[in-house]
């Protein structure tokens, strides 16, 4: 039996190695509907690289692996797939999977049976989005993933720590990447409270996104606490791509005073307060309410850092952008 896939294969990348790879591990034969020159010239944005080339390409990858497989022009978007009683799986990326299931609708009516449809993750480039031709061809990456135009970020912020500790998280997953300061913003309240914490840090990240490729705001709040009738300090964070995809973290929470708490109920931030009880000015661009009472031992700027963080953890799995936009 046969297991095909098809695309341009204008840059031979690592999402498209890991296409072709499925395919080989099918234990099929293979066959590779390669897009002719023709129909590239009509239906791409893009083009550069004759077919020639690209099946030159593509032939002496497919011999690090196999030896049987096959290159077949493909000069429409279903190419052979509805007729060939011995096509028996497709491998598609997420955005093509609608491609695949027409393609078994139309071969049912023709009374064969549908393909069954392998459908592989994307491969994530050093930005954390997909890799694609189309990103290699405009410059922004280079074959590999890695970024060549620089990442933008914005963070909604007047606070240089909440800077810092963004600059310093993202320095553990990218290089190329500067960071902006975005201080339009405006706040409903300058201590928000429970579920107000989330929609302020997104209403931050809202308002500093522009055509950057992340947007984050981070915002602080108290939580009620049941268990033991107290009150917690909780970062939070939301993190809003270029795509306009939003996937949110926050740090680990701790019990505030009850002198601080106190105070706060009397219409003061955590900052005045601590600065009232202990003396200390300016405690949230230093170590924060955190800092004080733990003498030093944990500090805000972690904390903005761990909500960061956790805000990121979806993006690394390539399954969070398997749904076709």
């Amino acid at each position: 039996m046969i297991t095909v896939v098809g695309g341009t294969f204008a840059h031979l990348h690592p999402g498209h190695k890991k296409l072709l790879r499925a395919a080989v591990d099918t234990g099929n034969s293979v066959v590779i509907g390669l897009t002719t020159d023709a129909y590239l010239s009509e239906n791409k944005t893009y083009y550069g690289r004759s077919y020639s080339l690209r099946k030159r390409n593509l032939t002496r990858f497919m011999n690090t692996m196999t030896g049987d497989f096959e290159i077949l022009p493909l000069g429409s978007k279903d190419g052979n797939t509805i007729i060939r009683p011995d096509y028996e799986a497709i491998v598609v990326s997420p955005e093509t999977v609608p491609r695949a299931e027409h393609i078994n609708r139309e071969r049912i009516r023709a009374g064969l049976n549908p393909l069954k449809i392998i459908k592989i993750p994307y491969v994530l480039a050093e930005d954390l989005f997909p890799i694609s031709s189309t990103r290699i061809i405009n410059g922004e990456i280079d074959t590999r993933g890695r970024r060549v135009t620089t990442i933008r970020v914005s963070i909604s912020t007047r606070n240089s720590l909440k800077e810092t500790a963004v600059k310093s998280y993202f320095s553990t997953i990218m290089k190329n990447f500067e960071i902006s300061r975005y201080e339009k913003y405006r706040l409903e309240t300058e201590q928000p409270f429970g579920d107000d914490t989330i929609r302020m840090a997104t209403d931050r990240a809202m308002a500093g996104l522009t055509d950057e490729d992340y947007s984050i705001g981070i915002e602080s709040g108290i939580f009620y606490n049941r268990v033991n009738n107290s009150y917690m300090d909780v970062h939070y964070c939301t993190l809003i791509d270029r795509y306009g995809r939003i996937t949110t973290g926050k740090s680990s929470g701790f019990e505030i005073p009850e002198n601080i708490m106190g105070l706060v109920k009397q219409d003061k931030t955590i900052s005045t307060a601590a600065e009232k009880a202990y003396g200390v000015s300016n405690v949230g661009e230093k170590d924060g309410i955190v800092g004080v009472i733990s003498d030093g031992k944990l500090k805000r700027i972690d904390l903005i850092r761990e909500a960061v963080r956790n805000a990121f953890i979806p993006r690394f799995n390539p399954e969070y952008y398997s749904d076709p936009e």
